[in-house]
Parts: C-alpha cells; structure tokens; sequence
C-alpha cells in the first residue's frame, strides 16, 4: 500500500503546521471523532520504528558483535515462522478446551500458559533476525537484476519490520465504484466496531464504508504481516519496496491521479513483487513457486467458482450502479455476499468500498481490470525484470501501458460518468 508513505509524509506535515499554528478553529467531523481512537499513529511508528535497522546494522561494527552464517540465519527465520501456527495452536487450546472437550484443569490451564509465554518470548528474540535475513535475501535478488548502484547499494534500501499491519478505513460514493478516502486504523479492530465506524460513516456522511485489514503498509520501514509465513513475508516485503522505488519516479508519483493508476501501481508492485518474492524463495530454501496458471479442466466444474462468481457480481453491480439504481445494488452485494459465505467464503462486506479496495489490486476477484493481463505480456516482452520495471516506472497515465504494448488506448465498456 503506497497510500501509507505519502500518508506518513502528509501527517509529519501537518503535525509541523499543527504545532506553528498554535490556537486554532478545528472542528472535526462526526466522522473524524468516530475514528479518532483508533487512528494508527504513522509519525509515532516512523520515529519508533526508523532508526531501528540502522542501530542494529551498526552493532555488528563493533568487535564482541558478528552476524550468524547465513544458513543459521536462514534456519532461526523458519523457525520464527513455525513458532507461530504453535502459538495459534496453543491460543486456540486454551480458548476452546482440550482435545477431548472437556474443561481444562488448573493445571493443565497453568503448563499451557507458560508454554505459549515461551513461544512469544522465543519469538520476539528472532524477529529482528527474521527481519533482516529477509531483507538481505530481497536485496540479494534485487542486486543480480541490476537494482544496485555503482557503490553496491540498493536505494531506497530494504526496509520492513514484521508486525500486525494496520487496518484501513475505505470511503467510497456510493452511486460508483471509486475510493474516495481512506485512513490507517490500528490493528485488531473488532467485528462490532467494524461495523459502528461503517454504519456511523454512512448514516452521517450517505458513502460507502469499509474496514479492512491490509497485509503489508509501505511506510518506511514496511510493515509486513508477520503470522503468514516466511514465503508471504518476501513477497509482501518486495511488493512494498517497489512502492517505496516507485515513490521516486513517475508512476508512483502520479499513484493518486486517478483509480487507474491507482491500480496500475498496485498490479506492477503485485507483478514483480511475486516474482521477487519467489526468487528469493528459492534461493533461501531450495523451494520452486508454480505459478503457471490451471489448464483448461484441471478446475472441478462442480465445484463453487468463487473467482467468476465474484467478478459477475462486480460486474452486475457496475451495471445497477450505472442505472441510478443504489438501493437493489446494495441489496443484490449482500445477498452475494451470503452466497459465498454459504460456499465456505467468509466476506464480512461487500459494498461499493470493498471493490473499490480490492478492485484496486487488478488480480482480484473483485477487480474487472485488464491491467495484470496486458502487464504480464509486458513483462514477457520486456526480457528481464530490470527492463520491465524500469519501463513502467516511467508511466505517468493508464494509456502508456497501452501504447508500451502497441495498442491504442480504448474506452471503458462502462459509461463513463459525466
């Protein structure tokens, strides 16, 4: 999510301003004092959080400091990643009993505490470490692809930490399908609140709301999920450093200009983050991603298509919307929704905000983009990563990816909105 940099920025800015201006007239909306305590602080993380990497890289200058071998360090970041489905198992017994049902003893209740106290502290020890080696691993791969300069660096260097990302507010119209607004919210809000904050929004300011967990942040450092696993972790991390590179040049510049472009910095970070990602996969563990798509009849035909299912409902939407018809839109999304909750897909919401988020990744099922298409023959035309990225990091409107192809542009199929 590239938002959260240029958001970090714009809130160190008006933190400044703020501070000069003293005694003021802020009024905040009912909105704005609906979120207020759940807020994610971004100026707080980054003086928190930014010097972190560069102490601990400078401690290992010292004489009594030295780096594991890379191989240890490979395996103290697997565990890190296993210690966590031992944590979940060790949460979830002691929620919901023992294996037999039955209510656990004072005892049994005392020995698992302990033992998920262990785990988190062994955790907490290899995170740094985990941080690190995933780092370099990414910056190894991206070093062989010609991203380092002249002096052997990598810029902006690497920089993630492996934390519970936050959440995010999406506000959009709700006569079309655009992100109008969004705001970072800290993690863990809970299902009821969720829904007050989304039903406050609506009621108070008649737009489509969304709270949604993200699973990485491109502040600086990222913020990248931390309790998915060590495959996850490098391609989350590479995804956010391409917004991070892209910050510099003109397709992340013009990143807000419009839902296409939105979606277009989105899909080349989604893109080459995978393919990153799997790169330094395989070289930390030996591990090929396949990542070619089914052929033709591979899929059961009787199971539930949850991809198509979900673009028709995009798509019928879009359609209703277009109408002026708001109300049976709304009504048709929530009964879609029930229908992939029925069919083991749990969707808490779907609204215009949610394709309006999701939409915004041109892979998802919510979206109805071309744009990952047309970028994948991009990258088979382009020969290497390096000539690819460095391509569409020159993009500065949805058309150049057309006309990089050879394609005139064409209009939407939709109407477009006057």
């Amino acid at each position: 999510m590239f938002r959260a940099l240029r958001s970090g920025l714009q809130a160190l800015c008006v933190t400044a301003l703020l501070l000069a201006a003293g005694q003021g007239d802020f009024r905040p909306s009912a909105v704005e004092r609906a979120i207020f305590p759940y807020e994610y602080n971004l100026v707080g993380w980054e003086f928190a959080h930014f010097p972190d990497k560069w102490l601990r890289q400078a401690s290992f200058l010292l004489p009594s400091r030295s780096k594991p071998d890379r191989a240890q360090r490979i395996a103290s970041t697997k565990e890190y990643f296993d210690l966590h489905r031992e944590q979940s198992l060790l949460e979830r017994h002691l929620a919901f009993h023992d294996d037999a049902g039955g209510e656990l003893t004072s005892e049994e209740e005392r020995t698992l505490t302990a033992a998920l106290k262990e785990v988190k502290q062994r955790r907490q020890a290899l995170r740094p470490g985990a941080e690190e080696i995933i780092e370099s691993e990414i910056s190894a791969v991206l070093a062989e692809h010609g991203f380092e300069s002249r002096v052997g660096l990598i810029f902006p260097p690497v920089d993630m930490v492996l934390s519970s990302p936050p959440s995010v507010l999406i506000l959009s119209a709700r006569d079309h399908i655009h992100v109008e607004q969004t705001a970072l919210l800290v993690p863990g809000i809970s299902h009821d609140e969720r829904n007050s904050i989304e039903e406050l929004v609506f009621q108070r300011e008649d737009l489509s709301a969304l709270v949604e967990n993200t699973g990485g942040v491109a502040t600086y450092p990222s913020v990248v999920y931390d309790s998915a696993s060590l495959h996850y972790a490098l391609v989350i991390g590479a995804h956010e450093w391409l917004h991070h590179w892209f910050f510099f040049r003109p397709l992340g510049q013009h990143y807000w200009d419009s839902q296409e472009m939105t979606t277009l910095n989105e899909s080349v970070a989604t893109l080459a983050g995978e393919e990153i990602g799997d790169l330094a996969l395989l070289a930390m563990t030996g591990q090929q991603v396949d990542r070619r798509p089914q052929p033709p009849g591979a899929r059961d035909p009787e199971a539930f298509d949850f991809r198509g299912e979900m673009r028709e409902t995009r798509l019928r939407t879009e359609e209703l919307l277009a109408d002026g018809r708001i109300e049976e839109a709304e009504v048709y999304m929530e009964e879609r929704r029930r229908l992939m909750v029925d069919n083991g897909y749990y969707i808490r919401k779907i609204n215009q905000a949610y394709f309006a988020f999701h939409g915004s990744y041109a892979d998802s099922p919510a979206s109805i983009s071309p744009v990952r298409t047309q970028l994948e023959e991009l990258r088979r035309r382009s020969g290497s990563l390096e000539a690819f990225l460095k391509l569409v990091a020159t993009f500065s409107q949805p058309e150049d990816l057309l006309e990089s192809l050879g394609n005139p542009p064409t209009s939407r199929a939709l109407p477009a909105r006057e």
